[in-house]
């Protein structure tokens, strides 16, 4: 693959939604593109703003948080996988709002709960919500929290 090819291919992809350094450079890695030539690209592609490492982080949070419902651990952990620096992943975090946070995990729960028969014992259905909750990337202490709240149950 040709360097204006490599260029253009990456540019429309950026073009359509927010791509971070580590996905174009896998990208170029896996169409074979040399190191020096990839390193052009990437300049390239940087000084021209289309992509922004901490843009495409408030961008993934955002998603993350308000339509997958994804908790601060596993979007955190995402983030790392994609090579982001803790810098910027504590300030694209600093825009989720407290309060909906909270609100969704109890959604979450409140509808895996509703999901669990009625006459499995309560201890399995704590166990299982926890680890539902854990599993959607929320704090052990904010879905303990939420267990342990008679709102939950008088759902």
């Amino acid at each position: 693959m040709t360097e204006e090819t490599a260029l253009a291919r990456l540019e429309s992809l950026c073009a359509r939604s927010e791509r971070c350094h580590f996905e174009l450079a896998t990208k170029l890695r896996n169409w074979q593109v040399p190191g020096s030539v990839a390193e052009r690209i990437l300049q390239s592609l940087r000084e021209n703003r289309f992509y922004d490492d901490e843009r495409f982080a408030r961008a993934f949070v955002r998603e993350k948080y308000l339509f997958q419902r994804w908790g601060r651990n596993k979007i955190v952990s995402q983030l790392y996988a994609k090579r982001i620096d803790r810098a910027t992943i504590d300030e694209a975090l600093s825009e989720i709002e407290v309060r909906r946070y909270a609100a969704n995990a109890f959604k979450l729960v409140a509808a895996k709960l509703k999901s669990l028969p009625e006459e499995m014992p309560q201890i399995e259905k704590r166990t299982r919500l926890l680890r539902y909750g854990v599993s959607r990337g929320y704090e052990t202490s904010l879905i303990i929290k939420i267990i342990e709240s008679r709102r939950l149950w008088n759902c």
